[in-house]
């Protein structure tokens, strides 16, 4: 059975849990700051599980910090630049020193970088730099300045996602008003001949769109199918159903698009109040089009703390079907996805986008059938993932690689040779981290951050680079908001000693926000109040 909305906490109760919530934030929030201030090691103090910090050995604690704060370096100096040069844009160009609107937002200044990085700045300890934002965000933020269309799907893990992760951290009020005005004016994108939202939206008319390039009915599986964990958590901690109510709709319709083999098409229908697939360009993949669809189904199970059923009982089904139709093993013995063309053909590549899928076999596993057979696979595909950087001259993975004679990744020609300071391969070395404690996929991690630094970094920031394979490849000249809220973060969890978002309260949104397990909000107030000694 799904899990029913009704069955959450009434209004009136959720108001009185969540101000005791607020209240015990705040005072935690007093505590620390009592007990840490003026020291250097503040943020470094937060823990939330005291045996797992005590067993890390010195030196390998001081390796650790080391690499922290590193990352936290590398956090710092894309900060400031976007901050000199691009405040109150969405990104920044670092070579030409500029503001960058970005081609999901228009033009418009959203700020969309400040948003993307509150909780990192948070996590991270960056407090000053989190002030400055969040008086940017009180002043200037508002979502009706967005000038032209912009993605739905973007929006709602970069915008919705960040303030509603931010608010559960911090529980400042003005970041959940935000959260809400973002979700309204999200709302008239559902209002489609099915139910699915929209691809793009007029935030100004209140009228939605599709992509012109894919035809008249079709939009994305992915895009319809990540909304789910930042409306269900709205309407959780408002008490409003309707943000729930839409993305259930959505649901419905996907439950019915499944082929006789149980894929989901990365095409369904706009139009056809059966969910269908689309009538073209139907092809199958965990890469782009397909990805957070399956990893958030996952989600939101473990986000309803077990209660929405229907979400486990159409995601494991869903990878079983993947893995019979889709998973390979090349002549190396690497495990891969490769693609389903609408021809029924495989395309024997793999995405660097669907290199987070190794993460979400290791997040997925305890819940399984079969936690070995899923483990097993987080690792061999997160090893392939790893080959894909260690194949290059710069140590970075291409947009997308194939494989050799030999059964190797490889790089292909073109424009899949660049590196976009993308995030996948290290979220799936952070989940591996967290679910087995081995420290090669620190050691992973860590190779993937000095890579970055080495190429990607600029006197004013950090951008892509064109050619993973070539020395002193050119630079694409944007600072992607994602390498802030997602790459950087990442990084910096693996290196924690402390967990100040453990995976069984918290659950990341495919942008890095996290989003707490619902019921155990309470719970995630101990990272104000538990101070390490």
């Amino acid at each position: 059975m799904r899990r029913d909305h009704r069955s959450f906490f009434p209004p009136k109760r959720k108001l009185l849990r969540w101000l005791a919530v607020v209240g015990m934030c705040a005072v935690g929030l007093l505590l620390l700051y009592s007990v840490t201030a003026g020291s250097r090691r503040r943020h470094d103090q937060i823990r939330s599980d005291p045996d797992f910090a005590r067993a890390v050995n010195a030196p390998q604690r001081r390796t650790n910090i080391y690499r922290k704060n590193f990352v936290k370096q590398m956090m710092q100096h894309a900060w400031i630049n976007y901050a000199t040069y691009a405040w109150g844009h969405n990104e920044l160009r670092p070579n030409s020193k500029s503001g960058y609107g970005g081609s999901n937002f228009g033009e418009a200044m959203l700020g969309l970088t400040i948003v993307d990085s509150l909780d990192t700045l948070y996590l991270m300890g960056l407090h000053k730099e989190l002030e400055n934002a969040t008086d940017w965000i009180k002043t200037k933020f508002n979502i009706r300045n967005a000038i032209s269309t912009m993605s739905v799907f973007e929006a709602n893990i970069r915008l919705l996602g960040g303030f509603l992760s931010i608010h559960a951290l911090t529980g400042q009020k003005v970041f959940i008003e935000k959260a809400i005005d973002v979700a309204n004016q999200l709302l008239p994108a559902f209002n489609s001949p099915n139910g699915f939202p929209w691809s793009l939206i007029e935030i100004n008319s209140a009228q939605g769109f599709l992509y012109t390039w894919l035809g008249s009915d079709c939009v994305f599986l992915a895009d319809v199918g990540t909304l789910h964990l930042e409306f269900a958590y709205l309407s959780e901690i408002t008490g409003h159903p309707v943000y729930l109510n839409k993305v259930e709709k959505v649901r419905d319709l996907l439950k019915h698009a499944k082929s006789l083999e149980g894929l989901y098409p990365n095409l369904v229908d706009i139009n056809n109040n059966n969910g269908s697939k689309c009538s073209h360009g139907v092809s199958v993949s965990v890469g782009a089009f397909g990805d957070s669809f399956y990893e958030y189904l996952s989600k939101a199970w473990l986000q309803s703390a077990g209660t929405d059923i229907e979400a486990k009982e159409m995601f494991y089904p869903a990878m079983d079907a993947l893995e019979g139709h889709l998973l390979q093993t090349s002549a190396s013995g690497l495990k891969y996805f490769a693609k389903l063309e609408e021809s029924r053909a495989l395309s024997h590549k793999m995405e660097h986008l669907a290199c987070f899928i190794g993460g979400l076999y290791a997040l997925s596993a305890k819940d399984s059938k079969n936690p070995t057979h899923y483990m097993q696979l987080a690792k061999d595909l997160t090893y392939t993932c790893r080959l894909s950087y260690n194949s290059t001259f710069t140590g970075l993975g291409p947009e997308l690689f194939k494989f050799n004679e030999d059964g190797n990744p490889t790089p292909l020609v073109g424009d899949s040779r660049q590196y976009s300071l993308r995030p996948e391969v290290i979220e799936s070395y952070y989940y591996l981290w967290k679910t087995t404690g081995d420290e090669q996929y620190r050691g992973w991690a860590w190779d993937a951050a000095q890579a970055i630094e080495k190429n990607c970094r600029t006197e004013n920031g950090y951008t892509g680079i064109a050619d993973v394979d070539a020395p002193n490849a050119a630079s694409d000249n944007v600072q992607q908001s994602y390498f802030m809220a997602e790459t950087l973060k990442y990084l910096y969890l693996i290196f924690l000693d402390v967990d100040p978002v453990p995976l069984d309260t918290w659950v990341f949104n495919t942008e890095a926000h996290p989003l707490p397990v619902i019921g155990k909000e309470l719970e995630t107030c101990a990272i104000f109040f538990d101070i390490l000694e």
